[in-house]
């Protein structure tokens, strides 16, 4: 049984397929224009947790075993879908005066305790 594809990566080539057989176990397949280039599978647990298995279907496989590839693709942007929606204008007018309040308050505040501090000091 097959279910939709996840694309994988920023090109739009690769896509990761959802898989199941009848006996209940699940499986990941990665695949470029329909060829396949990887698979993922789970090996039932000896003790402790499942083994994770990545089965490289073609020589342009790469296995890395540190964990520098998840920081640098983590690191290149979010994990939330993205939608892009524009923000409305009274919005945003809103919060330039959310912020000029702001600065306005920590001005005043800021030139109070410097006059206190001049009249305790001198």
């Amino acid at each position: 049984m097959e279910l939709e594809p996840l694309p994988i990566g920023t090109s739009g080539r690769l896509h990761a397929v959802a898989l199941a057989n009848a006996s209940g176990s699940h499986a990941v397949l990665v695949r470029e224009a329909g060829e396949p280039r990887a698979l993922l599978i789970g090996e039932p647990p000896a003790t402790g947790r499942e083994r994770l298995v990545v089965t490289p279907l073609d020589d342009d496989v790469e296995i890395r075993v540190d964990g520098d590839a998840l920081a640098v693709w983590v690191g290149a942007g979010s994990l939330l879908p993205q939608r892009v929606e524009s923000v409305p204008a009274w919005a945003s007018a809103f919060g330039l005066l959310l912020l000029l309040v702001m600065f306005g308050l920590a001005l005043l505040g800021s030139l109070t305790f410097f006059g206190w501090l001049a009249s305790v000091i001198g």
